[in-house]
């Protein structure tokens, strides 16, 4: 015997997404709109571009106006406040060479101590002394050349 199902609710239609029209503020006139000025022509800026420049002429100033009082006023009170005035630090001393020196010899200490444990024969010591060479060239190189004071 089968029990009665519930009824089902019925579909709700679906939705449709779509985009809004566009809409793009105009800053450039519209090319067929006529106010009296003549279409751009590639060629005329061209010819303009090329053409000899006249001799320039002295820079003039800038007008005074209302920005200019303002920061005067502002560099004023500086100077009153004492906030003008440069103050020069010491230079920080610079770890880079008590750390090269750390590095250098712990590296080549590490590099001798493996060597000494483990010479089995002449091509051991001959690869631990090129590791060495090659720690010593590579720490030099990175820390006085590639690397800046800190």
């Amino acid at each position: 015997m089968q029990e009665p199902s519930e009824p089902t609710p019925p579909e709700t239609p679906r939705r449709e997404f779509r985009f809004k029209p566009t809409e793009f503020e105009r800053t450039n006139r519209p090319v067929d709109e006529d106010d009296n000025q003549p279409a751009i022509d590639l060629r005329t800026l061209y010819r303009q571009a090329n053409a000899a420049s006249p001799p320039a002429r002295p820079a003039e100033p800038p007008a005074e106006n209302e920005v200019h009082e303002i920061l005067r006023a502002n560099l004023e009170r500086a100077k009153e406040d004492g906030l003008d005035e440069l103050i020069l630090r010491p230079k920080r001393l610079s770890r880079r060479k008590q750390d090269y020196w750390l590095l250098l010899i712990g590296g080549n200490v590490l590099f001798a101590g493996l060597v000494l444990l483990m010479a089995k024969n002449i091509v051991s010591l001959v690869f631990g002394g090129s590791g060495m060479i090659f720690y010593s060239l590579a720490l030099t190189w990175i820390m006085w050349f590639v690397m800046d004071d800190y």
